[in-house]
C-alpha cells in the first residue's frame, strides 16, 4: 500500500465524473499509488457479519416462511482486491466484486487463487457462498463484462456493500446529479 498523499486522490477525481473510469484505470494500471487497497477486508464490515447479526441477518433467507432457503446475494462496487468480496462470501453470501478498472478484476483473481483459503467457512451449516469478479460501471450494468452470466436472472442484491464509490463523488461538481440519477 502506498503512504497516502494529501489530496492526491481529490485532485485527481476533481474532474467530470464521467471521467473516474479512465482515473481508476491509471491508478491500477500503474500500481503505485492504492492508498485504498490496505490488504485485509474492512474490520468494520467483519465485526458487523460477526457480531452484529441482528444488522444484516444471516446469509440465508427463507422464501415465504417455508423451510426451502436460498443465499442471499452481495454486490461490491469498487472492490479493489476483492477483500470484502471474499469475506462475505466466507460468510455464506453470493458475493459479487464489481470494478471498473480490468486490470483490478486481474488482481481481485489473483487474490482469490492465492489467498482464499484465508477466508474459512464461518457456518458450516452454510458453506461458503460463490464469489465471481465482474468487470464494469457501476452506474451503468451495461457495461458488465466477465462472468456475467453467472448472475442469471438476478435483478437485484440483497446487499449493497460500498465504501469507496462514493468516495470520490463527493468532490465531484456534479455529485447531486449522480445520486439523484441513481435514486
Amino acid at each position: 500500500m502506498a503512504a497516502a498523499e494529501p489530496g492526491r486522490l481529490q485532485q485527481l477525481f476533481s474532474g467530470p465524473v464521467a471521467e473516474n473510469q479512465g482515473r481508476w484505470s491509471q491508478l491500477w494500471d500503474a500500481g503505485d499509488f492504492l492508498p485504498f487497497d490496505r490488504g485485509f477486508p474492512n474490520p468494520a464490515l467483519e465485526d458487523t457479519l460477526s457480531q452484529r447479526e441482528n444488522v444484516l441477518g444471516t446469509a440465508i433467507q427463507y422464501a415465504n416462511g417455508s423451510k426451502h432457503t436460498t443465499r442471499k446475494t452481495a454486490l461490491v462496487p469498487g472492490c479493489g482486491r476483492g477483500y470484502d468480496v471474499l469475506l462475505l462470501a466466507s460468510f455464506g453470501y453470493d458475493a459479487y466484486g464489481l470494478e471498473i478498472s480490468e486490470t483490478a478484476v486481474q488482481r481481485c483473481k489473483e487474490e482469490y487463487e492465492k489467498n482464499g483459503h484465508k477466508y474459512p467457512v464461518k457456518d458450516k451449516g452454510v458453506r461458503v457462498g460463490r464469489v465471481v469478479f465482474i468487470h464494469g460501471d457501476f452506474f451503468d450494468s451495461t457495461t458488465w463484462k466477465g462472468d456475467v452470466e453467472s448472475l442469471g436472472s438476478l435483478k437485484e442484491f440483497d446487499l449493497i456493500y460500498d465504501y469507496t464509490v462514493w468516495n470520490p463523488l463527493k468532490y465531484s461538481s456534479s455529485c447531486q446529479d449522480v445520486i439523484v440519477a441513481a435514486a
